[in-house]
């Protein structure tokens, strides 16, 4: 049965999608769509179909929602920072695109590049491996274990590659031939990344295309969200089917101990996937002795310098404790700052999110370039699964991200930064 805060959760929901299709609404906005995420996530956990769900006592709340309401503080400040500073509109951006021109010459090599280090990495770890995931006889150990030290995060290159060759299919208005080379090469790349059973990588390239198209193109409305909404779902599913099977599908769903019907135990993994998340981390509120100052936020670091390991061993430190059930182990976003520092960190830490990505949009609003745009994509795509886990602090995300600011560096053209027009159509 529905229960009042799923009630108040959904029907939020709903006037924040009223909000977003109103003319000169920007779909993408940080605060919206980080509000309507969790709004949602809050609604579909409170249902409770799960057995292994528990009513959370009122000090758990608070702390839960400590993290959410601080981000979102911090976007308002942004807001009130550049409440009277002049913004383009999508519809100026899209009528100008002229003033985002890159180098394409030099982004077409770099292209390349990125996808010889994507294939040479990706044959050198099957090697390793024996195999690919998709043709192992047990594919979840397999994809596991397909990775490697430094030369695995070229592996993560099918990102950039996607992206990049967005950008130049879009901007460059000939050169089919080459623009067909790049949309086989991101081809070849999705579909061997995806024969690894990885899938965070693609839904990570497909969105940040989706940005891409949406602020520089007319090609996105309601049909072409809700089409490409279903095409998502539709991957998840396909991925799944290959990683489980139509039978561990129905051992899952025992597993998770649903209180609905079997014969929907296909939705027993998106539902829990969404719902455990907030369940693990209010478990695990209540029952963690003690933080780990920084080594789960700023894990890129410990990984960089090879102490990751060596931390980890010496003070048998566990990576995911206080599993309600094993099958599902993510907490959300907020959890490694609780884990880390606290009631502080999960105040200051999404605090100052909330002023980052906030400031990342208004940077790009005031002042367009393709490379603020990537990086705000970047950092709304953490914003939105924030609800599952915290993956800025993850290497593979702030290898990405610098190699965005350097190629973006390499490619761009002496006259990018050129004052704009200010008798174009702006609002506020």
């Amino acid at each position: 049965m529905i229960n009042a805060i799923s009630i108040i959760s959904f029907i939020i929901c709903i006037g924040i999608l009223i909000s977003l299709v109103r003319p000169n609404s920007d779909l993408l906005s940080p605060g919206k769509l980080f509000s309507l995420v969790w709004f949602l996530v809050i609604g579909v956990t409170n249902l409770k179909l799960s057995m292994w769900q528990q009513n959370w006592p009122i000090e758990v709340w608070i702390q839960i929602m400590i993290g959410p309401i601080a981000f979102m503080v911090g976007i308002f400040f942004t807001y009130v920072i550049n409440f009277d500073k002049k913004i383009w509109s999508n519809l100026s951006i899209k009528k100008n695109l002229d003033l985002l021109k890159l180098n394409y010459s030099r982004l077409f090599v770099v292209i390349i590049i990125l996808f010889v280090l994507f294939v040479v990495s990706y044959f050198i770890i099957t090697l390793k491996a024996g195999t690919i995931p998709i043709l192992s006889t047990k594919p979840w150990l397999v994809r596991r274990n397909f990775t490697m030290f430094g030369i695995g995060l070229f592996l993560h290159n099918v990102f950039l590659i996607v992206l990049l060759s967005g950008v130049y299919i879009i901007f460059v208005k000939d050169k089919k031939l080459k623009k067909f080379f790049l949309f086989f090469v991101s081809l070849i790349s999705v579909l061997m990344y995806s024969a690894t059973l990885q899938r965070y990588q693609i839904i990570f390239s497909i969105f940040l295309i989706f940005v891409l198209l949406y602020y520089t193109t007319y090609t996105i409305n309601l049909k072409s969200v809700i089409i490409i909404g279903l095409f998502l779902i539709g991957f998840f599913y396909l991925i799944s089917s290959f990683r489980l099977g139509e039978l561990a599908i129905y051992i899952l769903y025992k597993l998770s101990k649903m209180k609905f019907s079997s014969e929907y135990a296909i939705f027993t993994e998106p539902y829990m996937y969404i719902a455990m998340n907030l369940e693990n981390f209010a478990n695990s509120i209540q029952k963690l002795e003690y933080f780990t100052f920084g080594y789960y936020t700023f894990d890129f670091f410990t990984a960089l310098t090879g102490l990751k390991h060596w931390i980890q061993e010496y003070f048998l430190l566990n990576d995911n404790p206080y599993f309600i059930s094993k099958s599902y182990n993510t907490y959300s976003a907020f959890w490694t700052y609780f884990r880390d520092f606290g009631i502080l960190g999960i105040f200051f830490i999404p605090f100052l999110g909330g002023l980052g990505i906030g400031s990342l949009y208004y940077s790009f609003k005031i002042k367009p370039t393709i490379k603020k745009l990537a990086i705000y994509g970047m950092f709304l795509f953490a914003t939105i699964f924030s609800f599952f886990n915290s993956i800025v602090g993850f290497l593979w995300f702030f290898y990405n991200f610098i190699a965005i600011i350097l190629i973006f560096r390499f490619v761009s053209l002496s006259d990018d930064n050129k004052k704009l027009s200010s008798n174009l159509n702006l609002y506020k």
